[in-house]
């Protein structure tokens, strides 16, 4: 989730790990890192900034 804020990263991550990230056990711990970021966008600049991305990985699934 870290990586969406830049996303050609972000987009090798994806390529990279996906043997493990296409996993149902990953599946639940990347929509718990969302929800932890959504959580915490008030409190903190650096998930605010990361609360779009994020809504829109959501989006995307």
């Amino acid at each position: 989730m870290y990586a969406l804020l830049v996303p050609e990263t972000a987009t090798l991550v994806r390529v990279k790990l996906a043997p493990v990230l296409d996993r149902r056990e990953a599946r639940t711990g990347l929509l718990t890192v969302c929800a932890q970021v959504l959580q915490a966008q008030d409190r903190t600049d650096f998930y605010a900034e990361l609360a779009g991305p994020v809504r829109a990985y959501l989006a995307s699934l």
